[in-house]
């Protein structure tokens, strides 16, 4: 099947549904990233960082307006600091500097917490935060352009502390993540390098070279997987621990008109694998099959390098932004999708506790009780004594619900009858009695009925005789 072919069909299964547009400065826009809890959104380029609130879709206030100085931002990720686990943004740039972003809670913007200049203020690359870990301390390996990759901690002082550095070896970095054992794959930009070094000391413990160019690199941990942008057909993906450096499958594209690199992710849980294109889609892949689901349409063509993907709570968003032309703004997109819908939560919803509802069932439990005292005033020793020697008759042999359900139907609908049988009647002679007069005779009509229901109980086999006469 031709690749225009299953475009046409992955536009007519189309699940991830158009969330909004939103209009980033003008200029590149070289990174995206969704907040942990898929509730922020950053893009960052040659006119800084902006921030928005994915619900609201409002523009979010940020302090760090020092683009001209310290260069173009490069890459941004999210991270969850301790032990507040508030969203953290990190960001670094063109000139080496990394910058931390975090929201007060006193004003609500986004604030400075460090800054600092990298090694000789090479451009940084890349760079991850390690979320397997529990310390109190965040940390997070960058890659620069000097080929170096360094691991640092961001102690709960908000400063950085260093852990160690590492030259590579004719690689630029371009992708970096930590393992569950806090070591750090690396990827290499274009010569299609894959190392591992060790998480205390940066020593090298394996490296393999994949079978294509490295555009970008999306990391599974979940599923042991990792998946590049060959920067020709389309995308590549490889065991972590294939020793074989064989790939598994290639997840192929419409033929580039230009060999340009394009951000590729993982989504729903390591599912689908979503990246860029030269012509304007967004392509979303089944993981397994290899097949072409979906082709969101971001622009009539052109260069979509930047995406993002979040997961949270069974809900995939995905981002896409391209190129702006000329001195025109930049255009962000957001698709969202309920791959795993939840669960409607067990506890009543706040309609349920409205104040006309609560107003109801107290009226209906005044009534009942009201009838109640009635009643046991006016035939207490009548009902009590029935109620004991029935119940010391009854209480051993009726314990299956068989015999209740039957006398409670039969007593139900007894009652049904005799209560509009009643209310006929007494209408007819209304003008002669007043209501106590009418709640009384009914009271008592209802007590004749419960009478004659637990004579049909009287009636009622108990189960051990069922057996016998069945026997």
């Amino acid at each position: 099947m031709s690749f225009f072919a299953r475009w046409i069909r992955a536009k007519s299964n189309q699940h991830y549904k158009l969330l909004t547009r939103l209009t980033a400065p003008s200029g590149s826009v070289h990174a995206l990233a969704i907040s942990n809890d898929g509730q922020l959104l950053t893009c960052g380029g040659t006119e800084g960082v902006k921030l928005w609130d994915i619900n609201s879709q409002k523009e979010l206030a940020c302090s760090s307006h020092h683009h001209e100085s310290r260069g173009t931002v490069s890459c941004a990720a999210w991270t969850l600091t301790r032990p507040t686990a508030a969203e953290t943004l990190c960001y670094g740039t063109g000139l080496g500097y990394m910058v931390f972003l975090r929201r007060s809670l006193i004003d609500k913007r986004f604030q400075e917490i460090c800054m600092r200049r990298l090694r000789s203020g090479f451009e940084i690359t890349c760079l991850s935060w390690d979320s397997t870990s529990s310390e109190a301390n965040t940390r997070i390996a960058v890659g620069t352009r000097d080929k170096i990759v360094q691991v640092l901690l961001l102690n709960t002082n908000s400063q950085l502390q260093s852990v160690f550095a590492v030259q590579l070896d004719n690689m630029v970095p371009k992708s970096v993540v930590f393992a569950e054992n806090r070591d750090i794959y690396v990827f290499g930009l274009y010569n299609g390098n894959f190392i591992t070094l060790e998480g205390t000391d940066g020593t090298v413990v394996r490296e393999f070279s994949c079978q294509s160019v490295i555009g970008h690199t999306a990391v599974s941990l979940k599923r042991g997987l990792f998946v590049v942008d060959n920067t020709t057909d389309g995308f590549t993906m490889y065991r972590l621990e294939n020793e074989g450096e064989e790939p598994i499958r290639t997840f192929t594209t419409a033929v580039p008109s230009m060999s340009v690199p394009k951000q590729v992710a993982f989504g729903e849980e390591g599912k689908v694998i979503a990246g860029g294109s030269d012509n304007g889609l967004v392509y979303i892949f089944d993981r397994k099959a290899g097949e072409l689901l979906e082709a969101l349409h971001h622009a009539d063509g052109g260069l979509v390098q930047t995406i993002a993907t979040r997961d949270f709570n069974g809900h995939c968003t995905i981002a896409s932004i391209s190129p702006a032309q000329g001195r025109r703004n930049a255009t962000i997109k957001l698709w969202t999708y309920d791959y795993a819908p939840r669960k409607a939560p067990k506890t009543p919803s706040n309609d349920y506790w409205s104040l006309w509802h609560m107003w109801m069932v107290l009226t209906q439990v005044l009534i009942l009780l009201s009838t109640s005292i009635f009643l046991m005033a006016s035939y207490k020793e009548r009902f009590i004594d029935r109620a004991v020697t029935w119940t010391v008759d009854h209480v051993h042999q009726y314990t299956t619900p068989t015999p209740m359900a039957n006398v409670a139907g039969d007593f139900s609908r007894h009652t049904i009858d005799e209560y509009e049988y009643f209310i006929k009647e007494r209408q007819k002679e209304r003008h002669g009695k007043n209501d106590i007069d009418i709640l009384s005779e009914l009271a008592g009509k209802l007590m004749e009925l419960a009478i004659e229901a637990g004579g049909d109980l009287d009636n009622e086999k108990p189960p051990e005789q069922l057996q016998q006469d069945t026997n």
